[in-house]
């Protein structure tokens, strides 16, 4: 179909002329009256052909095709002028017009003009429209071909940082971020790209959030947030939900309708090869275990975490490393028997098993060893484990059988990347270094796992006759005896200036006395804790003038007698563990304190028992 014909001439009757010989002819026609409202016309119309008068006022035939051509280089312009040597002068040249005719004008010449010009627009206009087509057909080729590479590679680690770079490059976005659905539902941040500030990225969401309704429609939106365009891209297979991506900082200022159509390409075979990568790793996982215990063999854990040092490294996260030891499982064999130790071992990975996440992976590296990924923990996360790991050995009904024969030397070790190491042996070798301090323990040297809290507080104060404590060079150093009456007030000032240096540092501390004061040093110091504490601070005892507190928990405890008589620090996080045990009598004050882990994380878990305080 032709385009609209623009006749500008400032002689009403030329304007009148033309436009009729044109309609007559089928052609639409627009008129002005000089060259600026020919301007504004073009800026709003794509015209095939201007006609114009050469003579006008103010701005000429020959500068109005001038600026014509710098707008549009291929325009049609034909001249018209009274003069008969416009034809072939070097300005019209210039100006590039298609033709040139004088006034009085034939109508058989102009129609002549006209139809060879359009003609020519005509042609161009279907160049054009064959050249966009194949550019066309060429990116989508490019798209279906980036399309079938992500069903083709089964490594879902590859899949994710290959779909967030090429949904970046196609929608011309310098930032893109990408969550991948978890074996739960949860979207979970895999890879991110470009200007984005990690620190502003959610690491976890739920499709049930504010987004999931959106998702599920399956189709890009577009939104805007405070600095920039915000393009989401859901990947939805069969009804379900397996990742969202996220792109901003378009390059053009804005995401174009073509990039919204790019985009749901990609994000179609996304889904399907996330879903696609998440089964063949289940399979390859399910080929990978373990016969007996179901754990998965030491080659595939190796390689599992070398893929999440990776990942760590790149996207500044962080993973702890856990081993697990029976160290006398060779006696448990020869006393019980090879089933029963073998069936020991059983019980503590299926303990194990109920306990890890989705994403936490479990490998045996030897008969009486094992190995654990725990991704996205920190140290404090890690020992918290390691507690929960314990009580689920004791719950598993086949390992409890086993240990009512015969008690299980189950020892734990943990390690973080990166502070205790950025490769995998140094992180093995740290979580080893921690086992052996709990080996060489006062909570293994004085079996103080079955005493109840307060028995196992008169066992390691005693008194004066009381023999000495074992000393072992390799175990974390433990004291008793006369101690300072303003010890236990400057400790707690002490750690909660600590906690206030680091306030995103998790921790538990527990400080229990006679009575919860307003005035105690631990309270003042955290009067002006950020919201953002991370440690959880108790003080128990009896009430007295503090009934609220904004970084810390009162614990009221009445009619105790053996709170009244005892004053405790048990304090445990990422950096440190401490414990000071202390009785106020007629003389000295009588004590105990030391910084072996096990005791510190022993005492602790019986306090929450002895109080039903809720585990961290």
């Amino acid at each position: 179909m032709a385009g609209p014909i623009l006749v500008v001439d400032d002689d009403r009757f030329f304007r009148q002329l033309a436009s009729d010989i044109l309609s007559r002819k089928g052609y639409q026609v627009v008129v002005a009256e000089s060259a600026h409202l020919a301007l504004e016309e073009v800026s709003r119309t794509s015209f095939d052909l201007i006609i114009s008068d050469v003579v006008m006022p103010e701005v000429d035939g020959f500068t109005l095709a001038s600026q014509l051509r710098e707008r549009e280089p291929d325009q049609e312009i034909i001249l018209i002028s009274q003069r008969t040597d416009v034809k072939g002068s070097s300005m019209a040249l210039r100006a590039g017009v298609a033709d040139c005719l004088t006034k009085p004008v034939d109508e058989a010449d102009l129609l002549l003009a006209v139809e060879r010009a359009m003609e020519r627009a005509a042609l161009r206009r279907e160049r054009s429209q064959l050249r966009d087509e194949n550019l066309e057909w060429l990116r989508y080729q490019n798209i279906h071909q980036r399309c079938l590479e992500f069903l083709s590679h089964p490594d879902l680690e590859w899949l994710q940082e290959r779909v967030a770079a090429d949904l970046a490059s196609l929608c011309d976005a310098q930032s893109a971020a990408l969550w991948i659905a978890d074996d739960r539902g949860d979207l979970i941040l895999r890879a991110y790209r470009g200007l984005l500030d990690r620190q502003f990225l959610v690491e976890r969401m739920s499709p049930e959030g504010p987004l999931g309704t959106r998702m599920r429609e399956a189709t890009p939106w577009v939104a805007q947030d405070e600095r920039t365009p915000v393009l989401y891209v859901p990947f939805v297979t069969g009804g379900e939900i397996t990742g969202l991506a996220q792109l901003s900082d378009p390059l053009s200022g804005g995401f174009r309708p073509e990039h919204l159509r790019y985009a749901k390409i990609l994000g179609d075979f996304a889904a399907v090869g996330v879903k696609n990568g998440r089964r063949i790793m289940a399979l390859q996982r399910l080929g990978l275990r373990d016969r007996d215990t179901a754990a998965y063999n030491l080659s595939y854990f190796t390689d599992y975490a070398s893929k999440e040092i990776y990942k760590a490294r790149r996207y500044g996260r962080t993973f702890s490393l856990l081993t697990f030891s029976i160290d006398n499982l060779n006696l448990v064999r020869l006393r019980l028997g090879v089933q029963e130790a073998k069936r020991a071992v059983r019980g503590i990975i299926k303990a194990l098993s109920r306990i890890v996440r989705d994403s936490d992976v479990i490998a045996k590296a030897s008969d009486q060893e094992f190995y654990l990924l725990l991704p996205e923990t920190d140290f404090f996360g890690a020992m918290m484990f390691v507690r929960r790991a314990a009580v689920a050995v004791r719950e598993e009904p086949e390992a409890r059988e086993v240990e009512a024969r015969l008690p299980l030397a189950l020892m734990g070790g943990a390690s973080t990347f990166p502070q205790d190491g950025e490769d995998f042996d140094e992180l093995v070798y740290r979580c080893r270094r921690r086992m052996d301090e709990r080996r060489t323990s006062l909570q293994r040297k004085l079996m103080l796992d079955t005493l109840p809290f307060w028995d196992e507080v008169d066992l390691l104060l005693g008194n004066a006759s009381s023999p000495r404590l074992p000393v072992e060079e390799r175990a974390e150093p433990s004291r008793r005896g006369k101690v300072s009456d303003v010890l236990y007030e400057e400790l707690q000032a002490e750690i909660a200036r600590e906690m206030l240096r680091d306030p995103s540092s998790r921790g538990l501390l527990y400080v229990g006395g006679p009575e919860i004061r307003a005035d105690s040093p631990i309270a003042l110091g955290l009067e002006s804790a950020p919201p953002e504490l991370a440690s959880r601070i108790y003080l128990l005892g009896r009430r007295s003038d503090l009934e609220s507190h904004p970084g810390l928990t009162p614990v009221f405890l009445e009619g105790d007698d053996r709170m009244s008589r005892h004053e405790f620090i048990l304090w445990l996080s990422e950096k440190a563990a401490y414990v000071l045990l202390q009785r106020r009598g007629l003389g000295a004050t009588w004590g105990f304190h030391s910084s072996d882990t096990a005791v510190v994380d022993g005492l602790i878990t019986k306090l929450q028992s002895e109080y039903d305080l809720q585990p961290y």
